[in-house]
């Protein structure tokens, strides 16, 4: 597959700004992708034309987007991840995230999930704790085209996220063995590229 890579640009000290069509579409989904060469987490868009846009991880707050998603779900707290969500957002978090440990940045308006179960639309999203990268890591399993959402917990190759920052190796180890037992087909993890399962 060909996805987009975008740099950071700064013209005249002014934010650079993405706009929806900027996102690259994965396969023949209506699952769209931004990346960057930065310390900036993946962003995700499942685009619905009835229930709207669903972000997953919003990125560093380094540029800005042209649109407002309807809902935007978290993988964890860690600033790469969580800066770009803007004050008027619909967000969701696990209340098991430390905001005392390093790096965490907790949005202001994120509430934490209400069930284990998001219907958005044609998607139908699985919450799964996966602590160990931080304690309160989740991943998001879209179980209609079986594509895993990773978050720092998963990377392509078989990488896993570190967990010297307050995270857990036992409970990492325990997470992964969760994430290997779905049957998803594509892995979108929080940096890195997508990959497809052999």
């Amino acid at each position: 597959m060909d996805f987009f890579q975008a740099t950071f640009i700064k013209v005249g000290g002014k934010m650079k700004t993405i706009e929806l069509n900027d996102f690259k579409r994965i396969g023949q989904t209506q699952i769209y992708v931004y990346q960057t060469n930065r310390l900036c987490s993946n962003r995700y868009l499942l685009l619905d034309k009835d229930a709207g846009i669903l972000m997953i991880d919003s990125g560093d707050g380094e540029d800005k987007l042209d649109f407002k998603p309807t809902l935007c779900l978290l993988t964890h707290g860690h600033f790469d991840h969580t800066s770009g969500v803007e004050s008027d957002w619909k967000v969701y978090i696990s209340d098991k995230e430390d905001p005392a440990l390093p790096y965490i940045n907790i949005p202001k308006n994120a509430k934490k999930f209400e069930n284990n179960l998001i219907k958005f639309g044609r998607f139908l999203i699985e919450i799964i704790p996966t602590p160990g990268h931080t304690p309160g890591s989740v991943c998001f399993f879209e179980k209609n085209n079986k594509v895993l959402f990773s978050g720092d917990t998963l990377f392509a190759n078989g990488a896993y996220g570190r967990t010297d920052l307050g995270g857990s190796d036992i409970e990492i180890r325990k997470s992964l063995k969760k994430l290997l037992s779905l049957n998803y087909i594509l892995l979108c993890p929080g940096h890195g590229e997508i990959e497809q399962r052999r």
